[in-house]
């Protein structure tokens, strides 16, 4: 859970892994891989797909209140994309755009971490 004016989330108790999947910027970055079945599990049922087929970013949730939770977000979501070739999606590039988004970059991220 995020606060108003800041980019640090608070720890939810009893969250379940589809919880932590969920607070994860993109779909490529919420899976995960098991330790005991040795394989990759994808709790939003897309980050595989974007990741092999699509070749998409996307945010698990709406783009916009991922964003303005942690405006950082939208400078790694351009880093990913070129680093991995992957396209952005149209709602991250729309949220990208958002004054809201704006501001809460100004609010919560220091220039330094720019």
């Amino acid at each position: 859970v995020y606060s108003q004016n800041s980019r640090i989330p608070t720890l939810k108790k009893n969250a379940t892994p589809l919880d932590d999947a969920l607070r994860r910027d993109f779909t490529v970055n919420s899976l995960f891989y098991n330790l005991r079945s040795k394989h990759v599990e994808d709790w939003t049922g897309r980050g595989m797909l974007d990741l092999t087929r699509d070749k998409l970013l996307v945010t698990p949730l709406d783009a916009r209140i991922t964003f303005h939770d942690d405006p950082l977000r939208v400078l790694r979501a351009v880093r990913f994309a070129v680093r991995y070739n992957l396209a952005l999606s149209q709602e991250i590039r729309l949220a990208a755009m958002s004054d809201k988004v704006h501001a809460s970059l100004h609010v919560k991220v220091s220039r330094e971490r720019v």
